[in-house]
């Protein structure tokens, strides 16, 4: 009988966290290796005076991948839903209600008559439309095409800025931006009490009751391989023999371990790859000047605001969380004092008075959200990077730029399942030596 393969996972995100997690479900011995003092990468969560501020706005998509993974490990995450009601739409510097459901359609200033109709029928046929077929064109094509009024158009683009966390609809597959706008509406999406960092905690104990050898502080310099991956070269000069090695890194993090980055599959992909940003606004209050309004999406400007403390755990009793967000475009890179400015805005006209009560406020000017956009030209989420590195035959990737399977964390846990199932039969496919 063939001895359990040895595994080493590189980087002790979530994606490294579940696919450690599983290959040692699987039978493998594990080792993950994270350079940090603490696991998590961008799932970590930031306590200042009580509130919990995740690295920007965080929400777990109830239907998709990652809650499947987490079922699979035991694993179901507590968290609420955020309240539908009383959303608002900001345009031209005024609020309005946010079209959702009959009675906000039917109410709101935003839209004129016809234009009501239009949306109307565009949410009653997207739970049946094929989104497979709209891979390859892009969401700034398939919404002049298929709508006719400019102002329904920029209603539906801006939903799926807030599902997708991307501003590219000249660029993102229509068909990948569209099935998670169906995932987001139904069945919809958890805020988690006690921010990501939650999750990371049960995934790290998860991961070391399945044998998981959890390294902290860990610096991988390179990756050994003759056509198959033999060992980690660690600072210090520690060597670490493997039969498989899982990369949870970033495209760039990745293709560095490998040929001094000069690996030549690792390279192309890597420079291929176009991120996802964001600024974002952590924001405590000591209470919320206007209880009500809970959640604001821009329309004719990319902007989010949302009071997670109404969703979750993540505030002391009786004070409010905010997360806000300025989703960029591509080639964005606004300057510091115009973000600010943007969002002083925004906060004005949503809850006046929020200067008074301001506990702790932090801007982050450019978050990756992602590490690739699932990009029309390439096929949407079928032309990501895939999980398997040409000319390493036991070397996988996992993240969330990584397969067709889901967007944002779906597609980091998606990609550590794959990824896990691989490298657990590593010796069984005769690949160590």
């Amino acid at each position: 009988m063939a001895s359990a393969a040895r595994v080493v996972v590189v980087g002790g995100g979530i994606a490294g966290l579940s696919a450690a997690a599983l290959a040692a479900r699987d039978g493998a011995r594990v080792t993950l290796l994270e350079r940090r003092a603490e696991p998590g990468g961008r799932a970590q969560t930031r306590d200042d005076n009580g509130f919990l501020f995740n690295q920007g706005p965080h929400a777990l998509y109830t239907g998709g991948a990652a809650m499947a993974t987490l079922y699979e490990l035991g694993i179901d995450p507590p968290g609420g839903s955020a309240p539908t009601s009383g959303a608002l739409a900001l345009r031209d510097g005024r609020m309005h209600a946010l079209p959702g459901g009959l009675v906000s359609l039917l109410t709101t200033s935003l839209l004129r008559l016809p234009e009501k109709l239009e949306l109307a029928r565009v949410l009653a046929a997207l739970p049946r439309l094929d989104t497979s077929t709209l891979d390859r064109v892009t969401l700034a094509d398939h919404l002049r095409d298929s709508l006719r009024h400019e102002r329904t158009r920029e209603i539906v683009a801006a939903v799926v800025r807030l599902t997708g966390y991307a501003h590219a609809p000249a660029e993102i597959s229509a068909g990948a931006a569209l099935a998670q706008l169906k995932l987001g509406l139904d069945p919809g999406v958890r805020y988690l009490h006690g921010g990501w960092k939650s999750l990371v905690d049960t995934l790290a104990e998860t991961a070391r009751k399945a044998g998981v050898e959890l390294r902290s502080g860990a610096l991988v310099e390179q990756l050994e391989h003759d056509g198959a991956a033999r060992a980690l070269r660690l600072a210090g000069g520690e060597r670490l023999a493997c039969d498989a090695v899982i990369l949870a890194l970033g495209p760039d993090e990745a293709s560095a371990l490998v040929d001094e980055g000069r690996h030549p599959y690792l390279e192309t992909v890597a420079r291929a790859c176009v991120p996802v940003r964001a600024a974002c606004l952590d924001l405590g209050l000591e209470r919320l000047p206007v209880p009500k309004r809970s959640f604001a999406l821009g329309i004719d400007r990319a902007t989010y605001f949302s009071v997670h403390s109404a969703a979750a755990r993540l505030a002391p009793e009786g004070r409010a969380l905010i997360q806000a967000a300025r989703y960029l475009a591509p080639d964005e890179s606004p300057a510091r004092e115009a973000l600010e400015a943007e969002f002083d805005a925004m906060l004005d006209l949503v809850q006046p008075g929020w200067r008074e009560l301001t506990v702790t406020r932090r801007v982050m000017r450019e978050l990756v959200v992602v590490h690739d956009l699932p990009r029309a030209a390439r096929g949407g989420l079928a032309g990501r990077t895939p999980g398997a590195v040409e000319g390493i035959r036991n070397l996988w990737l996992a993240g969330d730029w990584v397969g067709p399977t889901g967007m944002l964390s779906d597609a980091s846990f998606a990609s550590a399942r794959a990824a896990a199932n691989a490298a657990s039969g590593a010796r069984l496919l005769g690949v160590a030596a």
